[in-house]
């Protein structure tokens, strides 16, 4: 049984999950959210991902793991943007967990069951847009560009429309409705379609009421392109206010998300416990109308358009720059060959993010390549999205403003328990009072997730999500030179090493063993060609990876090879390590003897052991091999007689 994060302290710990948090509108929400939990005693670990899973392929399966990174039960709360997310699958399981946990989740506009839903009221701030349009303005001739035709949410605004023409005495066959889908594309096709319908005699609107702000946008750039003006010759209004609304002229008149008043209800919810009175309602969260140009209205805009687009050209600039910065980092990185000289450079690239502290917490042996199991293919296990220890590489920056020096002290791989989410994590949380956790994937599986924390008004959150990627292809790239190198220095039927890495291992420990001794083993398979004329190959590669399986648990740190065949060697290097070359023959050779005893195969294990120890001051390494390898022939020819015996 957990304890959960708040246990002991003075604050609750809340969860909040949402898509996107690169986007400028999850940003805005982020702030809020951070704000707000001041006010009420609360620390706040957000969980957010790189996709909403619109395309569901196996990029987005592998962002899907986010929800599995959550330990609900530590939480005293969880806030779930659900309406940011286009699949449902992962959070009912995650909503499915908190319930057993006896956690509480608060959902925004898509309810679940069991949960408290707050729902944003789009539909009065609608209609306030639209009677603004027509009972203000006193347009009749007004068109709708709507989503999509089965969307509730388009559904609602359209039911907004149609009612109040209904109210201005227009009747339902001279209103028109459009559907484009929410976005820019499919905006632009019913935008096609409508000069289409006018070529045929359909009159100009004199304005079009949009669904929301991407497609008002849209609207209003397929005018200008056929020479209209706006809103000159037709009016136009959105929804949902848009970051990017502002840099628009003339501003939208649109409807605002009202992101303080639904942080500031959630939290009252919090507060009070979460009481279950609330559930199977949705509780309003009031947005409000904004006027803008747009429509008509005459408005005074103190924003500097100029001096705004030369903002976003120097930052499309800057990310341009930083991305071709990243794909060098991703280049020269993956060329070194130890890994952690690889990550000791990576944090001279993040000094542009203005981040704090990041870690990277894996999974155990996230690395490694698939290890083939003999004997038990039968069924292959479900893959667990979080090893139950993690390896954590942290990274702090060592500029006290957070900037952008790249200077970061590191440390490699502490061992934690999966749910800490980071070490020290109380620390952390009262000193920075949140985090930001998103998950790491390759080919749609798991490897670990990351934390950071930030000055929000600072950090470089779109920045953030371009490393998160290149990172992801780098470990992408250590792993496959990681797995090229097992390939080429371990041997895939035992696991032990193969040939190469037998001798790329002993060269390296000959190097440090000035004035010592080695010792070699050398150990043959007996009766192997016996084994597979009479039983088969593959039982002749059960009894190979039998053996390795044997010698493997008969060494500690030594250098255990299958070097081809039946053969094998172990070497080992230090002073005084005669009695220890005997205890590792002495074990293999007890291994062997209970192998047998329990074995129920038709044949029994058998080998011939050879050893040479001496120093290694004016000897090369084939003179060990080559006395090991006559002492074990001398072997091998008393036990003819045995090979591949079965059974009696």
């Amino acid at each position: 049984m957990y304890r959960k994060y708040s246990d002991g302290k003075a604050y609750k710990v809340i969860a909040y999950i949402f898509a996107n948090f690169f986007k400028d509108e999850e940003q805005r929400i982020m702030r809020q959210v951070v704000k707000e939990s001041r006010r009420h005693d609360c620390k706040v670990v957000f969980f957010s991902t790189l996709a909403d899973f619109y395309f569901n392929d196996l990029n987005d399966r592998g962002e899907q793991k986010i929800f599995t990174a959550v330990s609900v039960e530590r939480f005293d709360a969880i806030v779930l943007m659900s309406e940011s997310f286009k699949l449902d699958e992962e959070q009912l399981a995650l909503v499915g967990r908190a319930r057993e946990a006896g956690v509480p989740v608060l959902t925004v506009d898509k309810g679940f069951a069991g949960c408290i839903n707050l729902a944003m009221d789009y539909g009065n701030s609608f209609q306030e847009i639209v009677e603004h349009m027509v009972q203000f303005h006193g347009y009749r001739r007004v068109y709708f560009m709507g989503g999509m035709p089965d969307n509730d949410f388009s559904l609602e605004r359209e039911r907004v429309y149609l009612e109040a023409m209904e109210a201005v005495g227009v009747p339902r066959e001279q209103c028109r409705i459009y559907y484009g889908g929410f976005w820019e594309t499919p905006c632009q096709k019913a935008m096609e379609q409508m000069f289409q319908d006018f070529e045929q005699g359909l009159e100009v609107p004199e304005a079009i009421i949009c669904a929301n702000d991407s497609m008002a946008l849209e609207v209003c750039n397929c005018l200008r392109q056929q020479g209209y003006q706006v809103p000159e010759d037709v009016a136009v209004s959105g929804f949902d206010g848009l970051e990017i609304e502002r840099y628009h002229r003339p501003r939208l008149t649109t409807g605002v998300f009202n992101v303080e008043g639904l942080i500031r209800k959630a939290f009252e919810i919090i507060d009070q416990g979460c009481p279950d009175t609330y559930q199977g309602e949705k509780i309003p969260v009031y947005n409000a109308m904004r006027i803008g140009g747009s429509c008509g209205c005459r408005c005074r805009d103190d924003h500097n358009a100029s001096m705004e687009m030369v903002s976003l050209k120097r930052e499309l600039h800057h990310l341009l720059k930083y991305q071709g910065d990243l794909n060098q980092m991703v280049v020269n990185i993956g060329t070194l060959k130890q890994m952690e000289e690889a990550l000791r450079v990576v944090p001279q690239f993040m000094g542009p993010l203005w981040y704090k502290d990041f870690w990277f917490c894996a999974n155990q042996g996230f690395l490694e390549k698939d290890v083939m199991e003999f004997g038990s293919q039968e069924k292959e296990e479900t893959p667990i999205d979080y090893t139950p220890v993690t390896k954590v590489l942290h990274y702090h920056n060592m500029d006290p403003a957070g900037g952008e020096s790249g200077w970061a002290e590191v440390s490699y791989w502490e061992d934690m328990d999966f749910g800490g989410i980071v070490p020290d994590l109380h620390a952390q949380l009262e000193e920075k009072g949140f985090l930001l956790v998103t998950t790491m994937h390759l080919q749609g599986r798991s490897i670990g997730y990351t934390v950071i924390t930030m000055d929000l008004e600072r950090f470089w959150f779109v920045g953030y999500s371009a490393f998160l990627a290149s990172f992801r292809h780098l470990m992408e790239l250590l792993r496959a030179q990681n797995q090229l190198m097992k390939m080429y220095t371990e041997d895939l039927l035992t696991g032990l090493l193969n040939r190469n890495g037998f001798y790329l291992k002993v060269n390296q420990l000959l190097e440090k063993a000035e004035g010592q001794d080695l010792s070699i083993i050398s150990l043959d398979m007996d009766g192997l060609k016996q084994i597979n004329d009479t039983y088969g190959h593959a039982e002749g590669d059960e009894a190979l990876h039998s053996l390795g399986a044997i010698i493997e648990d008969s060494i500690k740190q030594e250098v255990a090879a299958r070097i081809g065949g039946d053969e094998f060697l172990i070497a080992l290097t230090g002073r005084d390590i005669r009695e220890r070359t005997q205890e590792i023959v002495h074990g293999i050779k007890k291994g062997i003897q209970a192998y047998n005893e329990v074995s129920e195969k038709e044949y029994e294990l058998h080998a011939s052991i050879g050893s040479c120890t001496d120093g290694i001051g004016g000897h090369t390494l084939d003179y060990f091999l080559k006395k090991a390898d006559d002492l074990m022939y001398i072997r091998k020819s008393l036990h003819k007689r045995r090979q591949g015996h079965p059974k009696v």
